[in-house]
């Protein structure tokens, strides 16, 4: 943890030093100096790239109603742009999609949601997912098995949808239809798919076509039976990676594992079998044979371990962080000023030493020592002001140099604070989930007693 905080904080350090430079060459020459700190000064390129390390919710709440310069900025731009609506209340989302996802389809490269409510909305955006035609990767939890089905035949459409992931909010009834589609998206590369229930009556996959799924990374959080693996496993032939759970006692038989499907795949697929029944004679029975089958795929399981996707956010979320960069920001400038400003202080007090000997010298080659004494005067006491207005600008200096050690620290504190409040709000959501299950369960055993007492 240690060394990706370290290796993002240099990152991140030299951004903002080629975002620096980058500001200095491109935007001082066309800005007075006196203004640079005004935010609503700088350019539209400018602002672009400020908008790129914040929430584009954040962004809309921010700047959308501030005036018109913004809107149209907003409206009117082509970059890309990430959706996530997964804390939003249905008021603000309800304007949040007349003003900025209808309006914008055509620049939309992710979209994340969890909100129940969004689903079964007529406005919502869940019902034109087709139409986001420049989508790379969505990302949607707790979904109804209602809207799951429907959903998927929609996604055929998006001819570049590379990365999927879906979790189930209740039981899918028959999951190999879900999959079904799932293996027939045209640019899939990722995929990670949990799907709640279990059901003896799933219909199986359909017999395999020409028609090969492109994905090379698959995560199935679900228990399996060995042929339905197999099965599987002949629809992704470009499979790089693959991660699934297996339960000895859901193994209807001992299905061999066809060579001709495993040629294709590249690296290493783990199957991790839970240890249910370590000490029974069937799993040691069935745990030879998968060694035996799968020999060649089970050389390097301990560097199973991937990582998804590489990728550093810069998030700056609330106004007090916006206004530190810029203070801060200033207050660099500044610093540079004074040290600019004394190393012209230096060379002149350097320029007046190199007077000062040379006129010592021709004195004592003129008879005139009064006037020669005059200007030695002269240059003693302009020395004197330089060196008083050189300890007057070190003075200067460190009070700014504490000053931006305050606002570094304050900064931290903010950064700490909302790592905080996302630990928290995870803590909170896991305690949700498991406040419901423990509710579904007693609804069970009350329903369980209720039949026997009716018995």
């Amino acid at each position: 943890m240690e060394q990706i905080k370290r290796q993002r904080n240099n990152f991140v350090n030299d951004y903002d030093d080629n975002k620096r430079k980058k500001i200095g060459s491109e935007s001082y020459q066309y800005l007075p100096r006196e203004s640079i700190t005004y935010f609503e000064y700088l350019s539209n390129e400018l602002i672009y790239e400020v908008f790129e390390f914040l929430d584009y919710l954040h962004v809309y709440e921010a700047f959308f109603n501030l005036n018109i310069r913004f809107r149209n900025l907003l409206t009117n731009s082509s970059l890309p742009i990430k959706i996530n609506i997964s804390s939003m209340s249905k008021l603000a989302y309800e304007k949040y999609y007349r003003d900025i996802i209808m309006t914008n389809v055509y620049r939309i490269n992710l979209f994340r949601s969890s909100n129940l409510f969004i689903y079964g909305l007529t406005s919502s955006s869940i019902q034109i997912l087709s139409k986001f035609l420049q989508l790379e990767r969505l990302i949607l939890n707790n979904i109804e098995s209602e809207y799951l089905e429907k959903l998927l035949y929609s996604l055929k459409f998006l001819p570049i949808l590379s990365s999927l992931t879906i979790t189930s909010l209740d039981n899918i009834k028959n999951k190999k239809v879900i999959y079904h589609q799932i293996f027939h998206l045209p640019a899939l590369k990722y995929c990670k798919v949990s799907l709640k229930g279990y059901s003896n009556d799933d219909d199986p996959l359909p017999s395999i076509t020409n028609d090969y799924s492109p994905i090379e990374h698959l995560i199935i959080n679900d228990t399996m039976y060995l042929d339905e693996l197999n099965c599987l496993a002949s629809y992704v032939l470009q499979l790089r990676r693959f991660s699934i759970q297996l339960r000895p006692e859901y193994w209807k038989q001992r299905t061999k594992i066809h060579p001709p499907t495993l040629k294709h795949k590249r690296e290493i697929i783990c199957y991790r079998a839970r240890k249910a029944s370590e000490t029974s004679e069937r799993w040691a029975n069935i745990s030879a044979h998968i060694d035996e089958q799968i020999m060649d795929l089970s050389r390097d399981v301990d560097r199973l371990t991937t990582i998804d996707e590489q990728f550093v956010y810069i998030y700056v979320n609330i106004d007090g962080n916006r206004q530190l960069y810029f203070e801060i920001k200033r207050l660099h400038d500044r610093l540079d000023d004074y040290h600019r400003t004394e190393n012209l202080m230096h060379a002149k007090i350097d320029e007046q030493d190199i007077n000062l000997n040379q006129l010592r010298k021709e004195l004592k080659q003129h008879l005139n020592m009064t006037n020669a004494s005059k200007k030695i005067g002269k240059f003693e006491n302009d020395i004197i002001v330089y060196t008083n207005e050189k300890l007057l600008f070190q003075q200067t200096i460190q009070k700014l140099e504490k000053q931006l050690t305050i606002l570094q620290t304050q900064n931290q504190s903010l950064e700490l604070n909302s790592q905080s409040y996302h630990e928290k709000s995870n803590e909170y959501e896991s305690l949700l989930i498991s406040l419901k299950e423990a509710n579904e369960n007693s609804l069970h055993l009350l329903e369980q007693t209720e039949t026997e007492l009716y018995k």
